[in-house]
């Protein structure tokens, strides 16, 4: 048995034990990345700190969860990898079927996307998005729906996609300037009306 199995079965043998238990972790699974997107939704509507700032945040922050899962996207189009549980005997607690990918993790990904943008620009925040996202990628394995190496790589993605984009700040910051301009003239046409 190889190491990534080996991860993976520590993690999902506790699944099934404890109603309560699987039920968090399939509810965290399931809507843990929309709560993630609801506080870049609240920090583009804020008025608390530098809504500009807070903006560049969020626009930053698609920017990277888009790209992130557009490589995903086109790796699982590349390099088609079974889940769990067609090869094992595993505990399931998904209703993910036989033809949906394994290979990498786009809940992973999605989730460490955000949580490195939130934390390039806020670092208390973003730890706490850190520690949420790797919450996810391991609800993965418990559910029974990817190997470690899946959440890994969907993490590494997230991670160089950041880097790239973040190091190209001036670029973007130029790209999403107009955008939060016309956003802001948007509104105040409105409130005037």
């Amino acid at each position: 048995m190889n190491v990534d199995m080996k991860l993976f079965e520590m993690i999902n043998q506790f699944a099934g034990k404890n109603d309560l238990l699987d039920q968090l972790v399939i509810y965290f699974s399931k809507y843990g990345v929309i709560a993630f997107c609801l506080v870049f939704v609240w920090l583009w509507f804020t008025k608390r700190g530098d809504q500009f700032n807070n903006r560049q945040l969020v626009l930053f922050a698609l920017t990277i969860a888009i790209f992130t899962i557009g490589i995903n996207k086109i790796l699982e189009l590349s390099f088609f990898r079974e889940r769990p549980f067609v090869a094992h005997d595993v505990n399931l607690l998904s209703d993910k079927t036989a033809d949906d990918p394994s290979f990498p993790s786009n809940h992973a990904g999605g989730s460490f996307a955000l949580a490195f943008a939130m934390f390039w620009r806020y670092r208390k925040p973003g730890t706490i998005f850190i520690g949420f996202a790797i919450l996810m990628a391991l609800s993965r394995l418990f559910l029974g729906v990817h190997y470690p190496t899946d959440v890994f790589v969907g993490m590494l993605i997230a991670l160089i996609v950041a880097a790239i984009v973040t190091s190209q700040k001036a670029f973007f910051e130029k790209l999403f300037t107009p955008i939060i301009r016309l956003y802001e003239k948007m509104i105040q046409s409105v409130m005037k009306r």
